[in-house]
């Protein structure tokens, strides 16, 4: 006869609020919190349907800025099921869902993409089903697409004067969108 139990099945944990101290996270408790975790996807830096590739139709880049959705990054709302039990099966709570401001704010100064915010909250409503803390990083590297990174719309270039179909021909920016891929 076996003395042993078998383990009760987890209960949804309590919210827990991250907080910083002598250079840890640590809950609400003062207990230092070791994040188990990944990045949710680092195609969330492109809208939707968007790839870097030599064969994609480029005609877009500068004129269909303002009219881009990223509703689906890092994945369509029904796969998010798939993706999170998956990330749950290999022991991971917590997620860094990257958020760029041309993603709420590309068709111009205070045109909230309300769509993407709605997707935005389901997504994070659907990683607490599976107890996933999200960090939501508002992200940006090299300032926008238009310069070589990402993170800020193109009418924030155009706003201060500059023309971003002037920077492949001035080498002030080089993106593969208006330079190409290497040969190989």
């Amino acid at each position: 006869m076996s003395l042993t139990k078998p383990a009760p099945e987890p209960e949804a944990r309590e919210t827990t609020i991250l907080g910083m101290k002598d250079g840890h996270f640590v809950d609400q408790h003062g207990r230092v919190a070791l994040l188990r975790g990944v990045n949710l996807g680092g195609s969330s830096k492109l809208p939707f349907g968007y790839g870097h590739t030599d064969d994609q139709d480029m005609s877009d880049f500068f004129d269909g800025a303002a009219s881009v959705s990223f509703v689906g990054r890092p994945f369509p709302l029904e796969e998010a099921d798939l993706h999170l039990s998956r990330l749950q099966r290999w022991g991971l709570t917590f997620l860094r869902f990257i958020v760029t401001w041309e993603a709420i704010e590309h068709a111009g100064p205070g045109q909230i993409d309300h769509e993407y915010l709605k997707y935005i909250r389901a997504v994070v409503e659907k990683a607490a089903d599976y107890n996933m803390q999200v960090y939501i990083d508002p992200h940006q590297d090299v300032w926008s697409r238009w310069t070589g990174g990402d993170g800020a719309p193109m009418w924030t270039l155009e706003c201060i004067g500059f023309e971003p179909r002037n920077f492949e021909p001035t080498k002030a920016a080089l993106c593969l969108e208006t330079c190409g891929l290497p040969a190989s």
